[in-house]
């Protein structure tokens, strides 16, 4: 692994040691002329050290260009990569959420992608393009594209003696059953996640979406939020985790988590996380479609989303913007890149790159991509656009009201009020 070019900041998460690499200032070219790019990220230990794996390919095969790969831990990069960025001195390359591609785009704080040359966009599908676009604008490039599932721990229905129900017609009375069945003393039924991902396909069973068109507020109806809500208080009465469990499960690492060890049968997560899940687990880790209200399989309000992606800092000068053009087309087009990243970041958006490497991917990575291609025919709902300036608060918000709501501290009704409220607010 590639040892980073900065020096690390420890610092203390929930009690745990956690490796922090510093985001550093502006790049340079050194005196041989070698161009020197910054490239900043989050992630797991997993993707760090394929990342780095992947920017040594990358410099073996471009040694006019050094990459110096700087890791963060999620809750905090996006703190840090504001203040870089409001100081004009963001990273070359910034890894970028769907969340913030919008907020960081209108700000000129991203290049436009196709204002610049050395990233080929031919070999990718234009609606995988177009998720990093913001008015008429290129902002980011996916990095592989997911989506968010219901996963099963086949080993713990084996034990109950339940069979896992065919995820292509199960309803949302089947996904209640399979809970409460496999729940018992030791082993809690499904974990509901609640937040945008997992209220995103409700919403689009009914119709609905999560902003309105604008993007100055909610898009969808209170009463389906109320149905929403209540949907939670039906997994919990059916096997679910208590209010407790939910509370001290934020911001564990996965492994650590009741699912992660083994004593959760069922849980959400994005596709792209099933290696990490399944080898804490370690079981037979299954991925399933979200249940519908109709048994049909177009029903399910499912769509695929960019994992992540790739952006250009807006204030990196001509040199390094063509340097990080570079490296990016190396990430999302090369075989070498693929082979070190495989899908960590999801499916790669270069489908014909996909097809020519799938037969040497390991079994985890096989299943998603299987999984992925598979569920493309029966997607009935466009993938949504970025999502508007002051979404990236809106999951704590859901965190937060229906926690109360878990204890009972308010109804289903009373948290839809105060969830619209406060992301009418955040929009406005």
């Amino acid at each position: 692994m590639r040892k980073p070019a900065r020096p690390r900041v420890v610092a203390a998460v929930a009690g745990t040691a956690v490796i922090s690499l510093a985001l550093a200032a502006c790049s340079s070219e050194e005196d041989d002329g070698t161009v020197v790019i910054e490239y900043g990220w989050w992630g797991s230990a997993e993707s760090d050290e394929a990342t780095f794996a992947a920017i040594e390919a990358f410099e073996a095969a471009n040694p006019g260009i050094t990459v110096e790969g700087e890791a963060t831990p999620w809750d905090g990069y996006w703190d840090k990569l504001a203040t870089m960025s409001a100081g004009g001195d963001a990273p070359d390359v910034i890894h970028m959420s769907e969340r913030y591609i919008r907020e960081y785009g209108e700000r000129d704080a991203l290049a436009d992608i196709r204002g610049l040359d050395g990233i080929d966009l031919d070999s990718l599908d234009e609606a995988v393009v177009s998720l990093g676009e913001s008015d008429g604008a290129l902002y980011a490039v996916p990095a592989g594209v997911n989506t968010f599932t219901v996963a099963v721990n086949a080993d713990l229905f084996a034990e109950a003696g339940v069979e896992v129900p065919d995820d292509r017609t199960w309803t949302w009375e089947d996904y209640y059953e399979a809970s409460a069945a496999t729940s018992s003393g030791e082993v809690t039924g499904v974990n509901y996640r609640a937040g945008v991902e997992n209220l995103r396909p409700w919403l689009h069973q009914h119709g609905e979406t999560m902003y309105n068109e604008e993007g100055t507020g909610v898009g969808f109806s209170r009463e389906v939020l109320v149905s929403y809500l209540e949907n939670i208080l039906t997994q919990r009465q059916n096997g679910g985790p208590t209010a407790d469990q939910v509370s001290e499960e934020m911001g564990l690492p996965l492994e650590a988590t009741l699912f992660g060890t083994g004593s959760q049968s069922m849980t959400w997560f994005y596709s792209s996380e099933l290696g990490p899940f399944a080898a804490a687990a370690g079981e037979d880790v299954r991925l399933m479609r979200v249940p519908s209200q109709t048994g049909e399989p177009t029903d399910s309000g499912m769509y695929l989303r960019g994992s992540s992606f790739y952006s250009v800092s807006a204030y990196a000068d001509e040199e390094e913007q063509e340097a990080a053009a570079q490296f990016i087309d190396f990430m999302i087009n090369d075989a070498d890149a693929l082979a070190e990243i495989g899908m960590l970041r999801g499916v790669p958006p270069n489908t014909e790159l996909v097809e020519e490497i799938s037969g040497d991917l390991d079994e985890v990575d096989q299943q998603v991509l299987e999984f992925v291609t598979e569920l493309r025919p029966d997607l009935a709902v466009d993938s949504p656009p970025p999502s508007p300036p002051g979404s990236g608060n809106v999951q704590g918000i859901f965190d937060r009201e229906v926690l109360e709501m878990l204890y009972d501290r308010t109804t289903p009704d009373e948290a839809a009020d105060r969830i619209i409220e406060a992301i009418d607010n955040e929009l406005a």
